[in-house]
């Protein structure tokens, strides 16, 4: 296999990873948050949050013509952020902090999938992460708008 197609699979199983953190957060957070508008908005995210997940399996299996293990996430080192993992909303959180963690974890994937699309070995790789960065960007301006009802 090429750097290109190792480099590629690399990227794919840390943007599985971190869509899947994204996911556990995404749930704790609409479980815990108070503000009707605040859950809604972080329920609609987490729904998106699986799609790319589910998407992301797809891109995996065309590169490496294989299913994804799931333990095969538990050795991915990195993440595209520390949401999950520094993060967690828990009751000490106000609704303004989860919603501002959220909104700093979705400007970093959004800057990540920009970053892996330009190294994608083929071009339906590059096309899905380009299309995820947009998805995240959206996920930005949404949690911007709820961050801001929630602060006023």
């Amino acid at each position: 296999m090429s750097n290109a197609a190792n480099n590629n699979i690399e990227a794919i199983l840390i943007a599985l990873k971190s869509e899947k953190k994204a996911i556990e957060y995404y749930s704790r957070a609409a479980r815990r948050i108070v503000n009707p508008k605040g859950k809604e908005a972080l329920e609609k995210i987490l729904k998106e949050e699986k799609k790319h997940f589910d998407q992301l399996k797809r891109i995996y299996k065309h590169t490496t013509h294989r299913d994804l293990k799931e333990h095969e996430l538990e050795h991915v080192g990195a993440t595209l952020s520390p949401l999950t993992e520094e993060h967690l909303a828990d009751k000490e959180a106000s609704d303004l902090e989860v919603c501002q963690i959220a909104l700093k974890d979705e400007v970093d994937a959004r800057a990540f999938y920009l970053s892996a699309a330009e190294s994608a070995a083929d071009e339906t790789t590059k096309q899905t992460f380009l299309d995820l960065a947009r998805e995240e960007e959206s996920h930005s301006h949404s949690i911007t708008r709820i961050c801001k009802i929630l602060a006023g």
